[in-house]
């Protein structure tokens, strides 16, 4: 199967890092993991990613923040919030951080799934 693009996905659990990067594979995506903010920003600077999943809640950084900072590096690319935590943030809250949205954790293949077609405007 072609590689549907790449998807950056950020969050200090590792078996949630290792679950999408399973779930993306799958569907076609080339999936990029990181535990580690400041990794993600120098991957966002040097790659366009098709779509970012950011944890909310991190030790190192905030979500809210390292989506910021990535959105100021890269205005256009789509930005999903990916926490376990994101019913404590009002939808406008995460979008005037710069987020596209926002999937609870776990994610089913489903919901991914959904989330993708939506962001790459095509069924998945």
């Amino acid at each position: 199967m072609a590689e549907k693009g790449t998807i950056l996905v950020i969050d200090n659990e590792s078996d949630q890092l290792e679950m999408m990067k399973e779930i993306l594979g799958r569907i076609g995506f080339d999936a990029k993991t990181t535990d580690n903010p400041q990794q993600a920003l120098a991957m966002v600077e040097k790659q366009a990613f098709s779509l970012i999943f950011i944890d909310l809640i991190m030790s190192e950084i905030d979500g809210m923040d390292l989506c910021e900072q990535i959105k100021q590096v890269r205005p256009s690319v789509c930005v999903y919030a990916f926490s376990g935590h994101a019913h404590l943030y009002s939808p406008e809250r995460l979008e005037r951080a710069g987020f596209d949205g926002a999937i609870g954790k776990p994610a089913t293949m489903e919901e991914i799934k959904a989330v993708l077609s939506r962001t790459m405007d095509t069924p998945i």
